[in-house]
């Protein structure tokens, strides 16, 4: 494998340096260099440090940022990243650096929902149903028209779960056997193969699997989904009554794993009223 241009050595320099200097030694659990050591003072971690933490030959790290690692693994960036303390944005970068592309595997067990605020205002401003969550379908906002799908006006705290765990969504969700759990199932399977040491989601699946309903159906799913993007399905809605929910869906393009979901609702009462008229 050729070497990596000079430029791309220069920018993961640049990104790695100026973090290693802003984290020490002990911070590592590693002793605090001599203070009386001749030479230049260190600044932060030194390279051998990062070497022996990462169980890497020494150099290992002064060869990555100099552009002479020929082929580094993305499991080794990714433990230089949780050393260093880099953002999802910034592991993001030292992939696309190192590697030409970007990581395969997210940083960390979860995702924080970039721009929260933005994003719950984006949930605020859309008249139909909108929410968003993190890969294990962890709740981080939504607006009223989806809370009004809940008893109560109050939206659950993980969607998944509620989804297929739940007496409440067995009628909600009309077909719920037949397609709103199998296609849930088959997501929740998707994601665990995707994060397996990720807790919430091995949480959920061991209480599917738990359950008398959902076990069935989770053991036995052979639907191939991994996001409801277009999806189409029966809904029993708590004040408009039964119709059909449309879903499209997207993922934050700072938050990998998150997902947002838009769904309008079609209630038979409007089409029927629509038709008369």
């Amino acid at each position: 494998m050729p070497r990596k241009g000079k430029k791309s050595a220069h920018l993961i320099a640049a990104l790695l340096e100026p973090k290693r200097a802003l984290i020490q030694a002990e911070d590592h659990g590693l002793p605090a260099p001599p203070s009386g050591k001749p030479g230049p003072k260190t600044e932060g971690l030194t390279q051998v440090n990062i070497d022996t933490l990462t169980n890497r030959a020494e150099r290992t790290y002064n060869r990555l940022v100099h552009g002479l690692l020929a082929k580094p693994s993305e499991a080794y960036l990714a433990a230089v990243a949780e050393i260093l303390r880099l953002t999802v944005d910034e592991y993001t970068l030292l992939c696309i650096y190192a590697l030409g592309h970007r990581p395969v595997h997210q940083l960390g067990p979860a995702v924080e929902l970039a721009a929260r605020e933005l994003w719950q205002a984006a949930c605020d401003g859309q008249r139909h149903m909108m929410y968003v969550t993190d890969l294990a379908w962890t709740l981080l906002a939504h607006n009223q028209p989806f809370a009004d799908l809940f008893a109560g006006g109050r939206a659950p705290k993980n969607t998944a779960r509620w989804m297929l765990l739940t007496d409440e969504a067995r009628i909600t969700l009309m077909d719920w056997e037949t397609t709103w759990a199998p296609a849930v199932s088959a997501q929740v399977q998707a994601a665990l193969a995707e994060h397996p040491t990720n807790d919430v989601l091995r949480r959920l699946e061991a209480d599917v699997r738990a359950d008398p309903r959902a076990s069935q159906i989770y053991r036995g799913c052979t639907e191939a989904s991994i996001a409801p993007d277009g999806a189409v399905r029966q809904l029993l809605h708590p004040k408009h009554g039964p119709g059909l929910a449309r879903m499209v869906a997207a993922s934050p393009y700072a938050s990998p794993g998150a997902r947002m979901i838009i769904m309008t609702f079609d209630s038979q009462s409007e089409r029927t009223t629509a038709l008369r008229s």
